[in-house]
């Protein structure tokens, strides 16, 4: 017995031991009760209790032994165990300003079937909670899992949200319309037996980026989401931020920022401001008339997108490139107000414009160096605007976890299907 069994508690023994032997089976294969002791440290009597509590709950399975030592020899054979990745399944819901997308995945996160459900953005509250339900429905029809194979549910909403998961907003916020009213965990886990948690889409983007995306393994790190609305999730210390309410990384207090003065977001500034320049030329012959910003819109201001205005900026077209500087100039102030109050290590630009990291990423450095003394590294986001529906799904398979180690005396075997 290992100095950790004992003097770790009981409960806590537990959770550590079955975590333990659960992380060796899902990321190295079958392995022997031998070679889960080598690699856990553990006692053989207590991996065999282990795997057979996690047999009990279905997440391993005893598969054919195999002999230990010398294979031609006569013996004993081995008790060998595999992670069963489809014992449960978990749902991840990013329910955005104008999209709702659900992701199912196994156990071990790989993902089985997904569906996204567009909408206007004055949606209602009522219409978006069907959009994001008939999402869901969706993915696990396409999955044939049923709502008793699904363990948990982690839902994204794109605003600050309390520890009682209610989205802390009036009903007249503009990109929360009459979400704040309404018990989410309830109207979009109806029917289901399986917790939801509410969560912000910020908060499970830096979530997504440290599983599978550009901060991978980094303890103190921002994902700062920057399509339309700037929001900022915090992972510092090796622990996610949320604050007393929630509020943690909401960004209101930009308004008092001299240049920047509101949370309007990359892909929303190159839009507006890509826009204003289309609408100041004076003629197909003026500098603006004759660049390439100008002819993707057909010289229409109402027709300028942000990936129109990347993609003029990518052929080296001066007005686009303006456009795109005085985006990075703005968003600069925003990354060296964080950079001074929290000293990350990395600041990763999520979100939509991820995707214009080329363009994006070397301007803000550049501005950035001339605001602050020893910058963060800067990294777009290799998940773009999937890192919050990503996030999502682990924050699901945490809780999902927890919830496995936590019980002390399983009885029956859960089946999904």
């Amino acid at each position: 017995m290992n100095k950790l069994e004992k003097t770790a508690t009981s409960p806590l023994l537990r959770r550590m031991n079955a975590a333990a032997v659960l992380d060796v089976l899902r990321t190295g294969g079958p392995a022997t009760g031998t070679e889960l002791m080598e690699v856990t440290g553990l006692s053989r009597p207590t991996v065999h209790t282990v795997c057979d509590h996690l047999i009990e709950m279905g997440w391993i399975d005893e598969i054919e032994s195999r002999r230990s030592g010398d294979p031609s020899s006569p013996g004993r054979r081995a008790r060998q165990y595999q992670f069963n990745a489809r014992a449960g399944y978990v749902v991840g819901i990013d329910m955005g300003q104008n999209k709702a997308t659900a992701v199912v995945t196994d156990l071990r996160g790989d993902i089985v079937a997904e569906d996204t459900r567009g909408f206007a953005l004055d949606l209602g509250a009522d219409d978006r909670i069907r959009e994001a339900r008939q999402a869901m429905a969706s993915a696990l029809d396409s999955a044939e899992v049923s709502a008793a194979g699904v363990l948990a549910m982690a839902l994204a909403v794109p605003g600050p949200v309390g520890p009682d998961g209610h989205i802390i907003a009036s009903a007249d916020t503009e990109y929360l319309p009459g979400l704040g009213d309404v018990d989410l965990d309830q109207a979009v886990g109806e029917g289901f037996g399986c917790p939801v948690l509410v969560e912000n889409d910020a908060n499970l983007a830096v979530l997504g980026e440290r599983w599978h995306g550009a901060a991978a393994g980094v303890d103190d790190v921002i994902e700062l989401l920057a399509g339309e609305r700037l929001g900022a999730g915090l992972f510092l210390g090796g622990n996610l931020i949320r604050g007393t309410a929630g509020g943690a990384g909401e960004l209101k207090a930009l308004s008092m920022v001299e240049g920047v003065g509101n949370t309007d977001g990359i892909g929303f500034l190159a839009r507006e401001f890509g826009a204003e320049v289309v609408a100041s030329a004076r003629g197909p012959r003026s500098k603006v008339g004759r660049s390439a910003l100008y002819a993707a819109a057909g010289g229409d201001p109402a027709a300028v997108t942000a990936q129109l205005v990347f993609e003029a900026a990518r052929t080296g077209d001066a007005v686009a490139l303006e456009v795109v500087d005085r985006v990075v100039t703005r968003i600069a102030r925003v990354l060296a107000l964080l950079h001074t109050m929290l000293n990350p290590e990395l600041i990763v630009v999520g979100g939509a414009v991820a995707d214009a990291g080329d363009l994006l990423v070397p301007g803000l450095e550049t501005h950035l160096t001339t605001l602050v003394d020893s910058p963060p590294r800067l990294a777009a986001s290799t998940l773009g605007a999937r890192a919050v529906v990503i996030g999502a799904v682990r924050r699901a398979l945490d809780h999902a976890e927890r919830a496995l180690f936590t019980d002390p005396a399983p009885t029956t075997r859960r089946t999904a299907s």
